[in-house]
Formats: structure tokens, sequence, C-alpha cells
């Protein structure tokens, strides 16, 4: 009994054992197989999402799903992700990341519905925020609810859940370009992450931020640059009806060593917003304070010794707005304070700093104050002692101000580290002091303003290894008064180079609070301006130009670079005479003309010098008003310039007239051109248009290959050298490609007539008419025309001419520069008006032989029909065979096509009979099934694809075969 009871206890355990064995079995299967079961269908779901919602271009890489590194939840990422703008934001890219990582509920994903998604990972994100002058900005991607409805776009339902619990941002870079708001902000290498139930109603989210580079700038002035920043902020977010809440938990902001915390919340209404947030600063110190100014922060300052208290208060409180806004109190003092580096023999001592801002809140702005009462330091004698106050902001500005200072530079060095090699002499001294209303400027009401003091640079001097020269400035003088402020005098050298300027500037002081434009007239003079010494070459830049030629041009950079913008509000005129230049190895004399800057363009007028052997005249602007492809205007006079030269010098010179490096001798030329420019200020070729002339009284060209080329097809050697006179020509390009109107030359003794294109990629077609005296024809070719001549002389009274003296040939110069092709008529004509009696022999015999004419008419046709039929019926044979073997060609290859397509399908609905009724199975099939057919049909496209490269193929060379006969 106790047997049968053993064994019936072992029977049960094993069939446990054998069930527990297959479920856990089934479940590893199960655990390899649904990530690959739904791989594709949710990266289809991922981007039909992503498209549905956007107005960007989306692309992604290699997508992959899996389950075992984060078990029980399913990974998705994608790797190679960029979101691309459209329209304005063409080329620039919102984000490029190299991967992005969600985790995902199982059972959901299962479901195929509400797909749950619990974190998101950013891996080393690069994300370009910019906001045009007009208020577009590229993150504004999301398509309206009224654009949604015009597709028809269901926005009722999404596969995706967003049930956030953890997202991260990993080795990051963000950058910030406000245009409208005159604000910028570069991030360099932010690692983030945040944290908490983003479905609960209240959220206890926690942050932390390191970033290794912060940069902010705004309205011109940068507060922070390249600081190194730390943040923990944990926030405690409260969201019910009507309202969310966010109140500040544990907090701490580390900029570069110093060390910030808030306290308070912030509230959001319907309509309005409302806060009380304080600013901390009690762990503070002065020395922290100066880790903020980077000639502190990078030099010695882990060994400075700053001693000194220092106060930091800060708060804003109210309600905010469309007009009303929270109060706010800011508020600075330093004092009694010093700054003493270790081998220094002086300090820095008596600073003293008080400064702050109030705003009582409420709708009038006008209220608000700024008010730096005390900013004063000493050092080895020397002395700096200013304010500045303002009140009445938005209506009527108050001002007062004064900036005085007497400091010899020469001591610089005894209270601050220099770097090696750096040195300063020379005398700054200022006494300027400002007081009044803006208003009383506006009226001209100049008695009422007081704006007076000089401030002057005496015997300056600086070196620094980081310069090609020492710059040195004799005497610059600026006189303060009302109406303007006015260089008295500046005189400089830098190196070899020298310069004086003078002038005045009007309305900088409405300038300073965004009233109309900063005005002024200056006069430059230089007697030698040697830009090579200044602005040596670097190696980057060699580098860049010896690779110039392999380097695309046909887009400007995709919104990451600006060239070099002219500022707003600025309105300049700079009279301008230089004696001598110094460029890039070209000396360039006499120049003298003037260069506004206005409304965001450098315009040039009247610009005239002596280069190159000749000289040049130029009239244009430079436009910035789109920063991120500035455009050219110019017209350009150039008289008598020597061509290898100006071809040495000129890059574009190449691009427009690809002739011209293998030309030798002088040039004049009128021509008027306009084109966009890459950041690099190089031209975008595609862009450039204008017209143009171009004379020269001799120049010999030497080396040209379509030239030699010609010279070679036509065998007349000499053509390849040429030495021509009284060049005149006309010009125009647009659209990638330079026209020349037909115009003629003489090579040698051939009156010859040239017109034609050429491509900026180098892709010429031109057509070269030319007359070529009879002793000028090769002796082969000429002998076969005399010797047609000969025979139809021997005919019974038949009196042939001779062949004329000169020859009408045309020539086509196709292909590339490098790579010219030639296809002359020269054969043709001279049988033409040698034996061939057909077309042109009323004006070549007399009426007396109009019966011998018909006779050799009719042979000569007869043969030639005889011989035409007998071609043209080889070449049917030829073109008949090709056909029917190329119809077989693609007749099996879409035998085999279908075959391919029969097999996989056959093979899919294997798979479904195999699955049977289980639904994992079923799904899976499903699967595999579709990607057999996707395989079978690409296979099945391959083949026919193949098949008509392999027919075409036999066609082309038939129609070649048959060409040739």
């Amino acid at each position: 009994m106790s047997t049968k009871k053993d064994k019936k206890k072992k029977s049960v355990l094993k069939r446990i054992l054998q069930i527990t064995g297959i479920t856990f079995l089934l479940l590893i299967i199960a655990i390899i197989l649904i990530p690959i079961f739904f791989k594709d269908e949710i990266k289809e779901m991922a981007l039909k999402e992503a498209n549905k919602m956007l107005k960007a271009n989306v692309a992604v890489g290699d997508f992959d799903l899996t389950i075992f590194s984060s078990f029980p939840k399913m990974k998705l990422a994608f790797d190679d992700v960029s979101v691309t703008g459209r329209d304005e934001f063409e080329g620039v890219k919102l984000i490029d990341m190299k991967s992005f990582e969600a985790k995902l509920d199982f059972w959901s994903v299962i479901n195929m519905e509400d797909i749950a998604v619990r974190s998101v990972v950013l891996v080393q994100p690069n994300i370009h925020v910019k906001i045009l002058e007009s208020g577009l900005a590229n993150y504004d991607i999301m398509k309206t609810s009224e654009e949604m409805a015009e597709e028809d776009i269901d926005t009722t339902s999404s596969p995706f859940k967003f049930s956030l619990e953890y997202y991260e941002i990993k080795d990051g870079n963000i950058k910030y370009d406000d245009r409208l708001g005159n604000m910028f902000a570069e991030i360099k290498n932010i690692n983030h992450s945040g944290s908490g139930d983003m479905t609960a109603d209240v959220i206890d989210f926690e942050t932390k931020t390191k970033i290794d580079e912060l940069t902010y700038k705004m309205a011109g002035a940068t507060y922070l640059s390249k600081v190194k920043t730390d943040l923990v902020m944990n926030i405690l977010i409260e969201s019910k009806e009507g309202s969310d809440k966010f109140t500040l938990k544990q907090n701490e902001l580390t900029l570069n060593a110093l060390k910030l915390s808030f306290d308070g919340f912030y509230e959001m209404f319907k309509g309005y917003d409302n806060m009380d947030l304080k600013l901390k600063a009690d762990k503070t110190s002065f020395k922290d304070l100066l880790s903020l100014i980077p000639a502190f922060y990078h030099t010695g300052y882990e060994s400075m010794v700053a001693k000194g208290t220092l106060s930091l208060n800060a708060f804003v409180k109210g309600k905010y707005d469309d007009v009303n806004y929270p109060a706010w109190d800011v508020a600075a003092k330093v004092n009694g304070a010093s700054i003493v580096y270790p081998d220094m023999p002086a300090s820095i001592d008596n600073i003293s700093i008080v400064g702050g801002s109030k705003f009582p809140g409420g709708t009038e702005l006008d209220k608000a104050t700024v008010d730096i009462d005390q900013f004063k330091a000493t050092f080895v004698g020397n002395t700096i002692d200013a304010n500045f106050y303002m009140k009445n902001p938005m209506t009527d500005p108050y001002l007062k101000s004064k900036i005085h200072a007497n400091i010899d530079l020469a001591t610089i060095g005894q209270v601050y580290p220099l770097a090696e090699g750096e040195q300063y002499t020379g005398k700054l001294t200022s006494d300027i002091s400002i007081e009044g209303k803006m208003s009383t400027i506006e009226k001209e009401e100049y008695d009422k303003f007081n704006a007076t003091g000089t401030l002057n640079l005496k015997g300056f001097h600086y070196a620094s290894v980081d310069l090609p020269a020492p710059v040195d400035i004799e005497d610059l003088l600026f006189e303060f008064s009302p109406q303007q402020l006015k260089l008295a005098n500046l005189k400089a050298t830098m190196g070899k180079s020298d310069f004086s300027l003078n002038g005045e500037v009007k309305n900088y002081i409405g300038y300073m609070f965004n009233e109309g434009d900063l005005q002024g007239v200056f006069n430059y003079h230089s007697n030698l301006l040697d830009i090579d010494e200044i602005m040596p070459p670097s190696a980057t830049t060699s580098e860049t130009a010896s690779t110039e030629e392999t380097t695309a041009t046909t887009d400007a950079p995709a919104g990451e670079e600006e060239g070099i913008p002219v500022p707003k509000k600025i309105d300049f005129v700079l009279n301008t005479t230089i004696n001598k230049i110094k460029y890039d190895g070209m000396d360039i004399n006499a120049v003298k003309g003037r260069v506004i800057l206005r409304n965001e363009e450098a315009i040039l007028e009247d610009l005239n010098m002596q280069t190159l052997g000749g000289t040049v005249a130029l009239n244009g602007k430079y436009n910035t008003q789109n920063k991120a492809v500035p455009k050219i205007e110019f017209r350009y006079s150039l008289k008598d310039l020597d061509i290898q030269e100006l071809t040495k010098n000129f890059i574009t010179i190449d691009k427009l007239a690809p002739v011209a490096k293998y030309t030798s001798g002088k040039i004049s030329s009128d021509f008027a051109m306009t084109t966009s420019l890459k950041p690099s200020l190089e031209p975008i070729f595609e862009t450039l248009a204008g017209n143009g002339s171009l004379f020269s009284n001799r120049v010999t060209i030497s080396g040209f290959g379509p030239l030699e080329k010609l010279a070679e097809t036509i065998k007349i050697p000499k053509l390849s050298k040429q030495t021509l006179d009284n060049i005149r020509a006309t010009f125009e390009f647009s659209e990638g490609k330079v026209l020349v109107k037909p115009f003629d030359i003489k090579m040698g003794k051939i009156n010859t007539t040239v017109g034609g294109t050429t491509s900026f990629l180098q892709e010429i077609d031109y057509e070269i008419k030319m007359n070529i005296p009879k002793e000028e024809i090769p002796g082969e070719l000429l002998k076969i025309a005399e010797q047609a001549i000969e025979q139809a002389k021997k005919i019974p009274g038949f009196k042939m001419k001779e062949l004329p003296a000169n020859i009408p040939i045309t020539a086509l110069v196709t292909n590339t520069i490098k790579d010219p092709k030639v296809k002359t008529n020269m054969k043709e004509k001279l049988m033409e008006l040698g034996g061939d009696i057909k077309g042109g022999v009323k004006d070549l015999i007399d009426d007396t032989v109009d019966k011998a004419k018909d006779s050799i008419k009719g042979i000569v046709d007869d043969k030639v029909n005889e011989a035409k039929a007998a071609v043209e019926k080889k070449k049917q044979e030829i073109l008949d065979a090709a056909q029917k073997q190329a119809d077989n060609i693609k007749a099996e290859g879409k035998k085999l096509a279908n075959s391919t397509r029969d097999e996989a399908d056959k093979n899919a609905k294997k798979l479904m009979d195999e699955a049977g009724s289980n639904p994992l199975k079923k799904k899976g099939a499903e699967i595999a099934g579709k990607k057999l057919r996707e395989k079978g049909e690409e296979a099945a496209q391959k083949i026919e694809s193949e098949a008509k490269s392999r027919a075409d193929d036999v066609m082309n060379k038939a129609r070649d075969k048959a060409n040739s006969l």
C-alpha cells in the first residue's frame, strides 16, 4: 500500500517538475521571442505617431527592443535620432542624438494598446533652439488642432501613454539662440536626471544637474562665461483643479565656487501666476563671487586670497499676468574687501560695491530703479571710483553716473599674474559725469543735460604671445558732451602697420535705452596696413585652403554657424584712405573710398585701389539681415589687371573662367554680381548671378585642356598654344553656369567665333566656328578632297573649281575642363567642298556641263542609296537580334521573380499553418511571414531590375555597333 502511495507521490512530483520546467522554458522562449515579434510594429507605431503630430522631419537609424537588461519592463532604443526643421529652419536640426531609450510596461506591449512609457533617456543629444526676430521658433513643431483636422488626423487616441517615473539626459549639449529676446545661452556636456510619479496629483519631484560649461548673454552683455554648474532641485508639485503649485524643497545651485539656494513657491492659475521666491546666500563669500569673473577664476584662483564681507539678498513676490508684474528687491554689498596673490608684491584694496534694483510690484514698471551706489577700489596708487543710478526707465529715463579713474597700466603686473610674454604700459584717465533726463536729449535741450569729461589713454603698449605684433597707442582721446561723443584723436601702430582715426558719435545716450540708432562719422587713414602680419594664416586655414576644391559648395551650413554680422541700430560712415595694404602676398595701393555700416549692411561706395598691375573700382554691399546666409551685391571695374595674379588670389575667377589659370596677359572688365555666402564668406556658387564684359589687348593661352584637345582632333598642333589679340567678350552667369556670348578672335591665321557655357562644376558646352585657310588643313585630309576633285575633272566637258581659300569648320567642345570631348565636321566639310557635287555643284562648274552633272549625280546617288540601304539593313538586323535577346532576358527575369514571390508566399502560409490556434505562435508566424514576403518582394524586384539592366546593356551595345557602321 505504502509503495503505491510513494509511486503516486513520485508521479505527481514528476509531473509538477515537468510542468514547471516546461513553463519556465516557455517563459524563456517568450522573453526571447516577444521583442522580435513586436519590434517592427512598435517602431512603425512610434514613427507614425511622431510624423502624425510634428511639422518636422524625423529620422532614425537602428532600432532595438529587448527585455533582458530591463526585465520586467521592455527597453526600446532608437539610434541616431534627429528632428530637422522645415521652411525657415530648413536644414537646422532641433535635436540630433546618439540614441533615444524608453522603458515600456511588458503587458501593455503584449496588448498593443495604451503602451505605458515609464522612463526616457536621451543619450548624447545636441539640441539647438532657435527663435527668429519674427518670433518664429524652431521648437514650435507640433501641428495645431486645425492642421490635424484638415489632414483628418485622429487626435483622440494614441497607442502610447506617458506615465513617466524617470527621465535622463546623458552627455548633452544645448544651444539657445533667441533673436527676438536678444538672448543666447550655451550648455556644454550636461548630465541631468529627474524622478517622480508624473501621473500622481502630488509629485515629489527630484532633479540633479551637472554642466561643464554654461554661457549666458543678453543684449550683447555676457553674464556667465563657461561657468561650471551643479544644481540639485527638489520640488513638490501639487496639481488640482484650477491650479498647479511648485514648492521648492531641498535645493542648491553652484556656479563655479558660488553656492546659492532658493526658498518659496510658484503657482499657476488660469490667466495669471503667483509667486514668492527668495534667494538664500548665507554660505557665500566675496571670493566665491569672484569665481564668476573669468579673469580671476582661470588665473590662480585657488591660491588667491580674497577678504571682505559680502551680503547678497533677493526676492520676487506677487502676481504676474499680462499687465501685472511681481515686486522684486535685489541687493548686493561688498565692504572692506581686498584681493592678493601670493607671488605678487602688491594687492587690490579698499574694494567697496553697493548695488541693487527695486520694484514695488503692480502695473507700472516705470517705478523700477537700478542703483549702483558705490564701485571703488585702489591699487599701487591707482584709483577707480564709479556709480550709476536710473529711475523712470519706461517713460523718461533719468540717469546719474560718474566714472573717475586714474590708472598706470604698468602696475597691473604688480597685483595680477600676467601670462608669460604679456606686458602693459600706459596711462588711463577718466573724469566722466552724466546727469539728466532722456527727454531733454530728444528735445535737443542740451543745456539741461549734463555730460562732461574725457577718457584718455596715452603711451599705451600691449604685448602678448597671442598677438603677432605688439599694439601701441600714442594717444586716444574721447570727449563727452550731451550732443555727442567725440573721438578727438587716435594714433596707433601694430607691428609695421599704422593708423589714425577721428570722428564723432551721436545719440550715444539714446542708444543705451534703445532709442534710435548709434550714429557716427569717422575719418580713417593708414600709411601701411600689413594684414599678413596682423592676421597671419593659421595651420587650420592652410589645411582648409588645400582641400578647398574638393569641398562641396552647394549648401550653406545648416544654421549652426554664421558669418560676420553687421550690428543692428548702427549708422556709421567711415571715410577711408590707405596708402598701402599688404594682403595674402598682394600689394594694394592708393585705397580710397567710403564704408557705411547701416541697416545690418556694410556698404562700399566708390572704393578705388591699385593692385595686380592695374586698378580696381568697387561699389556694393554686404547684407547680413539673414545672418545664417549673408548676401553680397557688388559692381567691379577692373583695368589692366594681371590675369595670373588675379586667378591666384581670387578663387571665384577659377569658377567663372577656368581658362584664366592657363592664360597670361592683362585684362580689363566691368561686371556686376550677387551671391549668397557661407559662414566662411565663400560664395555659394549655385546662387551666384551677374553679367559683364571683358577686354584684353593680348593674352597667351598655354596648357588649356579643351584647346589642346581641339588641336589634336583637327590635327593642327599649333592651335594648342595661342596668342590672341584684341579680345572683346560679354558674359552672364546664373543657375550655376557662365554663358559666354559668341565673340570673334583670330587664332593665328584662323578667324574664329567662340560661344558657350561653363558650369561651376567645370562642365563645358562650347561651339567654335572657324574659317581655316586651305594651307592650314592637315595634308592627309586635304589630299582626300583634292583627289575627289581630280576625279571629277576627268569627266569629258566637266570643269571643276578648286577648294575655296578658307574652309568653314564647326567644333563642339563638351564634357569637362579636365576631360574635354571634341567633335568637328572638318572631314564632312572637305568632302562636301571637294567630291560631293550634289549640294553645291551649280556654284562650282560652268553651265555647259548640265548633262554631265545629271549623269554623275545619278551615278553617285544610286551608289550612295545602295550603300545606305545596305547599311540600314545591317543596322536593323543588329537591332532586331538584340531586341530578341533583350526580350528573352526580361522574360526570364520576370519568370524567376514571380517564382521567388510564390516561394516566399508559400513559406509564409506554411508558418501560419504550423502555428495552429496558439495566439503567441500565430502572432510570431504573422510577423515572420510578413518579413518573408517583404524579403521575397525585395529579391524579386532586384531580379527584375538586374534583368532590365542586362537587357538595356544589350540594346545599348547594339545601338553603338549599328551607329558605328
